[in-house]
């Protein structure tokens, strides 16, 4: 199905860096350090490096049929029920990024705009993207791209003279249960559904010899911009304001004052935000509308696009009641369940894949 869409791995490379920050940039903070406190960048840099680890896997699983999308895999190796159980996953993940645009709009910038507003306007952006085609949506990327450096590398230097280092000591306090928690929120957060870029990579990605390449680098060019961004906030905000802000990274950037001229300019993370969040709200809800056209044999996916946003919407409203119920499902639920879909599904298909391909090959000996 529109096997002819290619992009090409400079933009497959944005995308990855687009989707690996999402909606991390405002959370990972807070939730990092509420578990490593002032260390919190430890386990953010090893994180990046379990990351690494997982993109390595789905190299190897989309490696067994390189003309194939995650969803043809499972039907080829496991069967449609597990494709089905897929998309249910990627409408889920597309309904909470939802939640989390309406929730900081409405109590940070447009506090008395309603969120289903908010949630209608984003999501109907979100599938003009996605019936135009994941092209249009990597070229899109490819041009947005220097809009999003920019305000970052403002950021970084307008708040590099606020920088207090004695904010990273004691160092070594935290024990190891702690790192590994965070650990696994991190990579839950930025890796575990780097799966979903399987609905793309590899079929619809050109120059083989690079498109590996791209993956990787994709994945630790977000790691270390997020890294940068939690190291600034423990470093200007101290460890305790990052753990109880709701949206730390966006206090952080509410601090930036360079000569009593330059203030008031944390619109730079909003925009930050928004970039990275509508291309991993693209993604996900691409994987939805492509993943079930292709259980469903269409011919084409975007007779679907309306409806499941509509039902995306719905879903936005109702998947999480409030801000305290999210962030015990964040902590409590999320983990396991990114661990389930990022890496025990993708090992089952790999070690299944393997399986199937050595025994074709000995039946056609």
């Amino acid at each position: 199905m529109h096997r002819q869409m290619k992009l090409s791995a400079a933009q497959f490379r944005i995308l990855v860096i687009f989707y690996s920050l999402g909606d991390t940039i405002l959370v990972v903070p807070g939730s990092l350090t509420a578990d490593s406190k002032q260390e919190a960048w430890i386990p953010a840099i090893l994180g990046v490096g379990v990351g690494v680890l997982l993109v390595w896997m789905y190299i190897k699983l989309s490696s067994l049929y390189p003309n194939k999308t995650i969803i043809e895999l499972n039907e080829v190796i496991l069967g449609k029920f597990v494709s089905l159980l897929f998309v249910a996953s990627t409408l889920l993940f597309c309904s909470q990024v939802l939640f989390y645009v309406g929730s900081f709009l409405t109590t940070r910038i447009i506090i008395q705009t309603p969120m289903l507003a908010v949630h209608i306007l984003f999501m109907g952006i979100v599938i003009v993207g996605v019936r135009l085609g994941i092209e249009t949506i990597a070229r899109c990327a490819e041009i947005l791209f220097p809009w999003f450096v920019i305000p970052f590398l403002i950021l970084v230097f307008s708040i590099f003279p606020q920088i207090h280092y004695e904010n990273l000591q004691p160092l070594l306090e935290v024990g190891v249960k702690p790192i590994i928690r965070s650990i696994l929120v991190f990579t839950s957060i930025t890796s575990l559904t780097f799966i979903v870029l399987l609905t793309v990579f590899p079929a619809h990605v050109a120059e083989p010899d690079q498109r590996n390449r791209a993956f990787f680098t994709g994945s630790l060019i977000g790691g270390g911009i997020m890294i940068i961004i939690l190291l600034l906030g423990i470093l200007v905000l101290g460890n305790t304001y990052t753990r109880i802000a709701l949206y730390p990274s966006y206090e952080l950037a509410r601090r930036i004052e360079v000569a009593d001229f330059l203030k008031n300019i944390e619109v730079i993370m909003a925009i930050m935000w928004f970039l990275s969040l509508y291309f991993k709200t693209s993604l996900y809800y691409y994987a939805t509308v492509s993943g079930l056209a292709q259980i469903l044999e269409l011919k084409n996916y975007r007779i679907l696009t309306l409806p499941l946003g509509i039902i995306a919407v719905t879903f936005s409203l109702i998947v999480y009641p409030s801000i305290p119920y999210e962030q015990t499902w964040d902590r409590d639920t999320w983990i396991p369940y990114s661990l389930l879909f990022g890496l025990f599904y993708p090992l089952g298909l790999l070690i299944v894949g393997k399986i199937r391909v050595k025994h074709s090959a000995s039946l056609s000996k």
